[in-house]
């Protein structure tokens, strides 16, 4: 229940900003092209992946604090469940010129 509530959030939120949902693999849910580039922190420690599954290869970790660069994006993948929270919801991070995925419900990504 407390997932639903909260992609439901996800989802009003990116209607109010105007964004579309492109499906794709990953799927994503596209924002407006002024919007280049956010800054991800991580709310605990994450594992950067290969791809938009807990199966993909580790790239790097993102410890609890540090932040990571962002295409503004929420990307959609393999389930999960971390921070407390089962999810779909994937965010793409580039730190030290390594580009990959972690969990989404254990990273802040301002709009």
């Amino acid at each position: 229940m407390h997932a639903r509530r909260i992609l439901g959030a996800s989802l009003a939120a990116a209607a109010l900003a105007g964004t579309t949902l492109v499906a794709g693999t990953p799927a994503v849910a596209a924002t407006n092209a002024s919007a280049t580039s956010c800054t991800a922190k991580a709310l605990e420690t994450v594992i950067i992946r290969d791809r938009t599954s807990t199966s993909g290869t580790a790239l790097a970790q993102l410890n609890k604090g540090q932040t990571a660069s962002s295409p503004c994006q929420m990307y959609y993948g393999g389930s999960y469940t971390a921070c407390g929270i089962t999810s779909t919801r994937w965010v793409k991070v580039t730190k030290s010129g390594v580009t990959g995925y972690v969990v989404g419900t254990c990273v802040l990504q301002p709009a």
